[in-house]
């Protein structure tokens, strides 16, 4: 709870709900209230949206196919040597090695920390769609305003959604405050934003509350809730109890066409990077295997135990990221990798000298110094600094040796010091 209750991934709950209303506001002009549908051009909208950190993070994938074998030769060249001399040659070699190519080790996980308050964001929305699309909110609150006495008292009679003032048999819909409607509305949607799950009075479903009370307002209410049977708030495990063949199939198929989509992704990233040499080192090869069959099967059990709309999103979603996917590759591919190579080594540089000018070149000039250091003893044995400091003792040494060259002349020094007094 604590991650939506964030201001970050708040503010951008409340942009996408804004671009959910407008989706929501063009359909039901159209005559359309299915919320699913609202779901999957949402979907479409947002991976749009997150295009651009798609490009980049293929990019990467990309150039680190390349890098890879580099790298790895630079770590078992230097491997078992645990010194910091060592290391900071190693780091120094494997950061030329991204600058050749104009990008950093941060790369990719930059993009991936970028999306991650927008994910965040994403489910809020989806979880409690009336909370941020005002036209939704407002359908229930009219539904919610039609219901009789015993209708209140059936599905919502209960102190923990009405308060520890209610009373049976007292209060229609009518009658209602606005924060006993709100704590109904999510008592319907099985989410609150105190933090509290509120759930129907009596054990009740959202299914058997839409099936048998009927006002003007419950056809819009059915369509907005339902998409192929399925409650959109709840997940296909308890969509599927106890209902028709045709729900239970589509309960079973959601979570099973999430596992096919994010099974044919990951294939579709292992083939376009096949050259990654991560796949030759000892190991890795058979982790990456158990991998790419665990992440379907996760997220099998991830639909199934989610709300339908989470479901449909990652479907959606994966799907659509698959075509992004093979148009990204063709793409980069038709550009090729030294043009794209020469475009980000710019970057790069532009990117250094615009730090440069923000933070000055002090820090740069120790990081230049540390590493020449360590070139430096590694080429002679001995650092520049250490070589000086051998040669100056060598100096005192023989200046303290009596009758020597070096003695004599000193003599000769200081006495032309005291004449020049």
């Amino acid at each position: 709870m604590f991650l939506y209750n964030n201001p970050l991934v708040k503010g951008l709950a409340s942009l996408m709900g804004y671009i959910m209303e407008g989706i929501y506001f063009v359909f039901s002009h159209m005559g359309f209230y299915d919320i699913g549908l609202c779901i999957i051009v949402f979907t479409i909208v947002i991976r749009m949206f997150l295009l651009p950190m798609q490009v980049k993070q293929q990019k990467f994938s990309k150039l680190n196919a390349i890098m890879s074998p580099e790298i790895k030769a630079i770590q078992d060249k230097y491997k078992g040597k645990k010194d910091q001399e060592t290391q900071m040659k190693q780091q120094a070699e494997i950061k030329e090695v991204y600058a050749k190519y104009g990008t950093s080790p941060t790369g990719s996980c930059l993009q991936l920390l970028i999306q991650m308050p927008i994910l965040f964001a994403l489910y809020a929305v989806i979880r409690d769609i009336p909370q941020y699309v005002t036209s939704v909110k407002s359908t229930y609150e009219h539904y919610i305003i039609k219901l009789t006495t015993a209708q209140v008292d059936e599905y919502f009679g209960s102190k923990a959604i009405l308060g520890k003032e209610y009373v049976k048999g007292k209060l229609s819909g009518a009658q209602l405050s606005g924060g006993q409607i709100k704590n109904c509305i999510a008592a319907m949607t099985g989410t609150n934003s105190t933090g509290k799950t509120l759930s129907l009075a009596h054990n009740h479903t959202l299914r058997q509350l839409l099936d048998n009370v009927h006002n003007e307002y419950s056809n819009i209410m059915s369509s907005m809730n339902k998409f192929c049977g399925l409650l959109i708030g709840d997940s296909p495990s308890t969509n599927i109890k106890g209902q028709a063949i045709g729900i239970i199939i589509a309960g079973i198929a959601l979570p099973v066409l999430s596992g096919v989509f994010q099974f044919v992704s990951v294939q579709l990233t292992t083939r376009m990077n096949k050259n990654n040499a991560a796949a030759d080192v000892p190991g890795m090869g058979g982790s990456m295997k158990i991998m790419n069959f665990i992440m379907p099967i996760f997220s099998i059990y991830m639909c199934y135990i989610l709300p339908v709309g989470i479901g449909i999103y990652w479907c959606i979603g994966s799907l659509v990221m698959m075509v992004q996917q093979l148009c990204i590759n063709k793409y980069l591919d038709k550009k090729g990798m030294d043009v794209i190579i020469e475009e980000n080594r710019k970057k790069a540089a532009k990117k250094a000298e615009r730090k440069k000018a923000r933070k000055g070149i002090y820090r740069e000039n120790v990081i230049d110094a540390a590493q020449n250091k360590a070139k430096a003893k590694d080429e002679g044995g001995m650092s520049a600094a250490e070589k000086e400091a051998k040669v100056q003792k060598a100096k005192e040494a023989a200046a303290k040796k009596q009758g020597s060259l070096a003695a004599k002349a000193n003599l000769v020094s200081d006495y032309n010091k005291k004449n020049d007094k």
